[in-house]
């Protein structure tokens, strides 16, 4: 058969190293289907997760109509918009924790939830003046969340007799 032994063995220590070789560079390797997955597993993720300003535009929208209604002394239709800040918010926090390295629910909690009770407070006391003081406090949380967020330069108000909406907020008489 084989006389010269350690030329086979010398063969199959070649062909076994090249074999493992390959075993280990296939196993290592990433699989592509792997990838691609994980690829469009982020796609999605960045697909769902709703836009930060979108979200916080629809909490300044809200807040807005409420400080009209406020204003106009109208109690019913300032605790139904004061209710949409309260779900604006909830809903940031919940859907958007997290935002190009912001723990935003983390801040909201911080700087917005503080404010929140207080302002409901005047509210169910028909307090309007408390209602204004407060409800001030509660947009300067705002603020300060932004500036705390290298976001400074978002300055919202409370939009106080500034109606830009075609909305009679008067309350009924």
């Amino acid at each position: 058969m084989f006389t010269n032994t350690s030329g086979f063995y010398r063969i199959t220590t070649v062909l076994g190293l090249f074999f493992c070789t390959l075993l280990l560079i296939y196993c290592s390797s990433p699989d592509k289907k792997e990838t691609t997955a994980q690829q469009e597993g982020v796609e999605k993720a960045k697909k769902d997760t709703p836009e930060l300003a979108d979200a916080m535009g629809q909490l300044q929208y809200y807040t807005h109509k409420y400080t009209l209604a406020v204003d106009a002394q109208n109690h019913e239709l300032a605790t139904f918009y004061f209710h949409e800040v309260r779900a604006a918010a909830d809903g940031i926090k919940k859907n958007i924790p997290g935002y190009e390295g912001y723990d935003i629910a983390r801040f909201m909690k911080l700087f917005l939830d503080p404010t929140i009770e207080p302002v409901e407070t005047a509210l169910a006391n028909k307090n309007w003046e408390e209602v204004r003081a407060k409800t001030i406090e509660m947009v300067n949380s705002c603020n300060s969340c932004h500036n705390a967020t290298s976001h400074g330069f978002v300055k919202v108000t409370p939009g106080f007799d500034n109606n830009p909406y075609n909305q009679d907020f008067s309350a009924p008489k």
